[in-house]
This record gives C-alpha cells, structure tokens and sequence, in this order.
C-alpha cells in the first residue's frame, strides 16, 4: 500500500467515525446534518481513492476514479450547503442552493458518462491518472467558485458577528482551509505537473478541525487550538521525521531504530512543556482572573448574609471577569419558580422575572447539570434577551438546583473558553455550598424567632404539661412493646417457616398478636392526639385565660404565627379585612386556638386540592387565598374565614363537629384525629356562648362563620 492509499483509507475512517459521531451527538441539529452530508461526501471520495490507488488495472481503477469524482463534486456543494446554514441564510438562499445542486448534478453524469476526462495514464510511478477534457476545466473553473464564494462569505460575516457563532465561523475558514488545500494538491497531476499530493492527508485535519467546531467549539480559543496543532505537528514531525532521515541514510538499521525510541519517548515530556509555556503566554490574563476567582471562593464561605452573598457574586463577575451583564436566580418552592433576586442591572430583565420549574431549560439543566450556552437556552427568554445572555451556570447541592447564574458577554467581545467553564463549574459547586451554608443560617434565625413566639404564646402550664409527659412516656413504652412482639414474631416467623406451614393455628395465633400490638399502637397514637387536644384545650395560663375586651387584630396574628409554626413555613396564602380598632369579648387563648384550627384546616384543604391537579399547568394557575374577615354588628361580633381549597363533600357536611371525625388522609388522621373543629366548636357554642356554622362548595372552597356576643350578652 503507497502512501497515498493510506491517505484515502485515513480520509475515509476519520470521514465515517467523526461523521456518524456528530450526527448521533445531536441528530436534531441542522448543523450536525449538514456536517455529516459534508463526510458522507468525504467518505465517497476517499474510499474511491483508496481503491483506485490499490488497482493496478486501468479499466478497474477508472470505475473507482468515477466514485471518487462523485464525492468530490458533492463535497463542495455539500459545503456551501453548510455555510449557507451556519450563516443563517438558508431561507433567502434556497433557490439558490436548489441551483448548486442542480449544476453539480449535471457534471455528475458529465463525469459517469466519461466525458469530463479520457481515461488514465501513467504518471512517473506515481500511479495512473485522468487526462482531463475542456468540460473539466469548465467543472474545476466552478468548483474554485464555489470554493472561494462558500469563504467569502465567511470572511464577511466576521464583521457582524459575536460569541459562539464568531467562534466557530472561525473554525470552519480555519478547518476548511486545511482540507480543500489538501485535496487540491492533486489537480496538479492532472496536468501533468509531477507533483506528489501528499497533502491529501490534510482533509483528515479539516475533518477533525470541523468536528471539534460543531460539538465543542464553545470550549476553546482558535488560537489554543492552532497552537497546540502546530507544538503537536512540529513535535512528531521530529520524533518520525528524524528516524526517516537517518533510515534512508543508514538503510534503517540500529541507529534509526534507537533515535525512534529516544525521540518517542522524549516527545510527550516535551509537548507538555512547550505547550505549558505557550499556554501561560496566551491565556495569562484569563488564568489571573481565574485565581481570583477561586481566592474569593473563601470569603464566600464565610459570609452567612445571603443578600451580601449575591451581592459579592455579580460584583465579581462584573470586575472580575468584566462580563456586561450579570443575574442570579434562586429557588422559589412556593410559587414553584426560579425567581431572579439580583443583578447589577435590570435593564435586560425586569426585578423579581419568574421563571417557573416547568421551563424546558430548567429541565436541560437539572439534566446535564453543567454550563449552557446561547443556542441552548432558546426556551428560556424572549429574543430580545437572548442577545444580552450568552451563559447560564447552574448550582447544585445534593442534587437539587438552588439557582443558577447568568452571565452577559465580555467586555472584551472575547469568546468564553473551555478554561471559562471549568472555573465557572468549580465555582458554581463553591456557590452553591456558600447559598446552602446562607439559607441554613437564615432558616436558624427564622426558627428562633418562631420558637420565641412559640414561647410567648404557649397555651399550657408547666404542671398539665408534666403529668401530659408522664402519661406518654408510658404510653410509648406501650407502644416499643408491641412493636418488640412484632419483631420478635417475625422472626420467629423466618427461622421456623417449616413448622408453621404444619401447624395452621400457630400462623393464626400470630396473626391476632400481630393486629392485637397493630392495635395497640394505632390506640397509643390516638391517644396522644387526644392528650395533646386537651392540653391545646385546658389552657393553663390563668392571666390569658379569663374574659376581657381584645383587639381582634392581635389574636388573628396569633393564630397566623402558630400556623407558620406548625407548616413550617414563613408565609401563609391569607389576605386579612381587619379593622386595626377592632375589639372582640372572650378569652385570649381559646379563640385564638380557634382561629389557628380553622386556619390550619384551610391550608390542609389548599394542600390537598394542590394534590388532585394532574400537571404543572394547573398548579400554576391555581392562586390560593385564605381570608379573615371581621364585621361588628349591633347584636355581635361576625368573623369569617374563607379559603378556595378542596371543600368538604355533602356526605360528610353533618359529621364535620362531630369528636374524631377527619376528612383528612389515613397518616394524618393517626396523627390529628379529628379533634380541632370539635374543640372550636366546645370553645365557641359553649364557653363564649355563640355560634359556629359554614357554608361549603366541593373543590370550590369553604367558609366558616363565627357570632360572638357582646360583653353585657356573654356575661
């Protein structure tokens, strides 16, 4: 096999391999396509070369010299095809490219017919090779036209356009090149000039150049990658050039062989280190940066303010980095959004932009978990903003997406590199320790507060509190009791699996030990609930637990702020019609443990009618509200609260005060059985001699209404 049929077996494998790989990278893209039309194109030629370079027979080798010619007339169409498509041409240049297609198709059969050149001839041993005709000269004319028109346009396009797409217009001027100066070196042949093409093993570069910019051409700089091309090229031309040249001159004997293995071993150390220094030289100013970056990396860490910590955030990619814009959006679970909390201009999105959990980038994003850029947040913005956005970094912690960052271009106009996302990778682990270490401190702080309000609004003494702590504490060893017995017959169960399966009656008296301890333990959880509702209900405290005049505003609140307790969260849905003036007749705690149980009621029905929705669509829409209102009359005082949460069905409207009735699920109802509306009832109709009714719609909303006297009327 002669050199140049190793050039065509190259052309064809790297053609296939780096073809179908880019194509099964992304088979949607257009681009991934046209470039795989483009080695499809290669592919042909190459295999044609080879095979024609590999006949000794004339009339053979010409059938394989017309497979050849095939690939090389589709390859320049199939190329401009592709620059028509990376510039965004291709609506305005259909008719156009319809055109190309059609002349390229023409010199086709021009070329099966035989009539583009007479057959092959010798070449001073450098093969057989085509005697070209005046249609080929017509063809190769139009072949360097849509060459050189394919890079014009190129070339021109650099004057308008940014980021990626610069990038890897670059690539392909550059790749492109490589190649068509690969396969024109064989053109001289054909007119006789005995020039060996041994560039035709360029097109493997072009190949290779051209695959990097479409997968991969937003990681690196050109000029990296030149770099490192022509360290490596230059390198290795030494370590085979070398040992060729002592060969030819010693006949390859030892001493080629043994300049081979030094200058192989010695060629990796020394490509690392020239392209070490000549890494340090290019990428100086962007390395800097980068060790800024990761230095601020422990402040970071150590500030516990997320507000400052967002805030330093976008100060150092303005400063640092010297990016022209900058946001960071954090998670917002309860409007199930990714909300944007800062940025060092809202000019590109409005303050508090919402982007909810359902947007396909979100989903990109909690999939691949890395850097995206422009082309691959189309689904995130309008138009307008996807020009100012070139980058979004996401934060996660234990899998779960806190935020992201987004990033405008550079000052500079420069493209980010695959060292830009590296850093922005390590970064976006650091930040999102730093927010998670932020939101843990605000949490604490949040829960202090609450515990103090807990405090200051406990509804039990110390003594109910104390015999309620002995009272359980026997119950649990009740309740550890039976489940040791259901342990203990398990695994009896196991180990004598035999002799139970002969003996029938030990298996049942198994079982009615089992539902007898199931039992006990279900009775000792209802009976903790039932302890705790009569602890809620007692009400220690003596100075709060005595008739007087009270601004209903404080004991709405007070009932708000134990609901927020108890959810754990630090807003509830509840819009409030009180007269800051207004004053109610009764007990502090007990209605104010009335409110909180209707309250608390409401959100459980919003809860659970969050859960009958069948998609996000219907979460989105659906806007919880709880309302309190007050109205005084003549006769009393009426509040109302309303909520637009599941409802209670008809069935179940009569039973609604009765003791240890629930609408709630099986786990709930073990633990709160039924006993809040029965104790609002006791609290209402019997201490505060007034009157309690609602009024309810299923899976519209319910309201409950509560008449209390005035003072001379409870007296």
């Amino acid at each position: 096999m002669n050199f140049l049929a190793v050039t065509g077996l190259l052309n064809f494998l790297s053609s296939t391999f780096i073809g179908v790989f880019v194509l099964i990278k992304n088979p949607r893209a257009p681009l991934n396509r046209y470039f795989f039309n483009i080695n499809a194109s290669i592919a042909v030629y190459s295999i044609g070369y080879l095979l024609w370079q590999l006949n000794g027979n004339p009339d053979t080798g010409l059938i394989w010299f017309k497979v050849l010619f095939c690939g090389i007339i589709l390859i320049n169409v199939t190329f401009l095809h592709y620059v028509f498509a990376i510039l965004g041409k291709l609506p305005r240049k259909k008719l156009e490219l319809i055109g190309y297609y059609c002349v390229n198709a023409v010199f086709i059969i021009l070329n099966l017919l035989s009539m583009l050149y007479t057959g092959l001839e010798p070449r001073h041993g450098l093969g057989s090779w085509p005697v070209p005709t005046v249609l080929f000269s017509v063809y190769l004319a139009f072949w360097i036209w849509q060459l050189l028109y394919g890079f014009i346009l190129l070339l021109l396009s650099l004057r308008t356009v940014t980021g990626r797409l610069r990038e890897q217009i670059k690539y392909t001027i550059v790749s492109g090149l490589i190649g068509f100066i690969g396969g024109a070196s064989n053109w001289p042949m054909w007119y006789g000039i005995d020039v060996a093409p041994y560039a035709n093993i360029l097109i493997t570069g072009y190949i290779g150049l051209m695959g990097f910019a479409i997968i991969r051409y937003r990681l690196m700089d050109i000029k990296v990658v030149l770099t490192r091309t022509g360290i490596f090229v230059g390198i290795y031309t030494l370590v085979l050039g070398g040992p060729l040249l002592i060969g030819v001159r010693t006949n390859f004997g030892f001493l080629s062989f043994l300049a081979l293995f030094i200058l192989a071993t010695i060629g990796p150390i020394l490509y690392r280190y020239l392209m070490g220094k000549a890494e340090d030289v290019l990428l100086a100013k962007q390395r800097e940066y980068q060790r800024i970056l990761n230095e601020s990396v422990v402040f970071m860490l150590r500030e516990h303010s997320l507000d400052r910590l967002l805030k330093l955030i976008i100060y150092g990619m303005k400063t640092i980095i010297k990016v022209d814009y900058a946001a960071i959006f954090l998670e917002d679970k309860e409007n199930e959004c990714y909300t944007l909390k800062v940025a060092n201009s809202f000019q590109v999105l409005p303050e508090g932009f919402c982007i909810p959990y359902d947007n396909p980038t979100i989903d990109l994003l909690k999939e691949h978990k890395r850097p995206l850029v422009l082309e691959e947040m189309s689904h995130l913005f309008h138009s307008d903003t996807d020009r100012k956005i070139k980058m979004i970094v996401p934060s996660f912690f234990d899998n779960r997406l806190l935020g992201f960052l987004l990033l405008g271009e550079k000052e500079s106009k420069t493209f980010y590199t695959m060292d830009d996302l590296q850093t922005f990778e390590l970064l976006s682990h650091q930040t999102a320790m730093a927010i998670e270490n932020c939101l843990y401190m605000d949490e604490r702080k949040k829960t202090q507060e609450r515990l103090f309000q807990a405090e200051k609004l406990a509804f039990i003494g110390g003594m109910a509190e104390g015999v309620a702590h002995q009272i359980r504490n026997r119950l649990n060893h009740f309740s550890l009791g039976s489940r040791q017995i259901q342990n203990e017959i398990a695994e009896f169960q196991k180990d004598h699996a035999d002799l139970i399966k002969q003996n029938p009656a030990i298996q049942e008296a198994f079982d009615s030990l089992n539902e007898t301890s199931e039992s006990i333990v279900e009775n000792v959880i209802r009976t903790n609930a039932v302890i705790q509702g009569i602890l809620n209900y007692t009400l220690a405290d003596d100075r709060r637990n005595t008739f007087s005049e009270l601004p209903f505003k404080d004991v709405a609140e007070g009932a708000i702020d134990l609901a927020k307790i108890k959810h754990g969260i630090e807003e509830l849905p509840i819009k409030c019609e009180i007269d800051p003036d207004a004053m109610i007749y009764g007990i502090m705690t007990q209605l104010m443990e009335s409110l909180y149980n209707l309250i608390d009621n409401s959100y459980e029905a919003i809860e659970e009618k969050r859960n009958t929705f069948k998609n996000a669509e219907e979460r989105k829409n659906y806007e919880p509200i709880i309302m309190i209102r007050f109205t005084q009359q003549p006769d009393g005082s009426l509040i109302e609260i309303t909520d637009n949460g599941i409802g209670i069905a008809s069935e179940d409207a009569r039973k609604i005060f009765a003791p240890y009735f629930t609408t709630k699920s099986s786990f709930k109802s073990q633990s709160e059985p039924g006993i809040g509306l029965y104790v609002v009832h006791r609290i209402i109709e019997e201490n505060h001699k007034g009157k309690i009714w609602f009024d309810s719609k299923y899976m519209q909303g319910t309201s409950f209404f509560i008449k209390l006297p005035l003072q001379n009327s409870a007296l």
